[in-house]
């Protein structure tokens, strides 16, 4: 395209597909192909595993990528309305992997020799987003020290106190 062309281009939008949930990323990845196809110009794709069912595509013309989609058997339909880049900024920062989890949780150990455990949280260190852990299993409480990505909260330590 030339210089003048992309000048006289409207600015990109953001389009919202409805999708088969479970299928976003197979979705994205064949609008990519067909987009690369087509006369389609897709400048990005974005497919976030906190909102199922949907995925966004930022590009120029709806009604084209209405047509595409039609030979996708996973997208069900183009929502009305573009989004603007403010609502879905939160998705475009990575979360971190110890955020959620605080001191005295109850987690179970999901990957790593420890998987299928479950432990006590006793210190977490946000910079390098690991977590240190009690096993309620071992004989010995001995602390151990994992990836954030490497458990899976259980029970959160403010649930006891509701309980009582």
């Amino acid at each position: 395209m030339t210089d003048a062309a992309m000048d006289d281009k409207e600015p990109t939008k953001i389009f919202s597909i409805k999708t088969q949930v479970g299928k976003e990323q197979n979705t994205a990845d064949l609008l990519n192909s067909r987009s690369k196809r087509s006369d389609l110009d897709v400048a990005s794709i974005l497919v976030t595993p906190e909102l199922r069912g949907y995925i966004f595509v930022e590009g120029y013309d709806k009604e084209r990528l209405k047509d595409v989609i039609k030979t996708i058997s996973y997208a069900r339909t183009v929502l009305d309305g573009d989004i603007p880049v403010s609502q879905i900024e939160h998705f475009l920062v990575p979360t971190s992997a110890v955020a959620k989890i605080s001191e005295g949780d109850v987690v179970e150990m999901v990957a790593g020799p420890f998987r299928g455990e479950t432990a006590k949280v006793t210190h977490i260190d946000d910079a390098k987003e690991e977590i240190t852990v009690e096993l309620f299993e071992s004989v010995v409480p001995i602390p151990i020290t994992v990836r954030g990505e490497q458990v899976r909260v259980v029970k959160r330590k403010d649930e006891d106190k509701k309980e009582e």
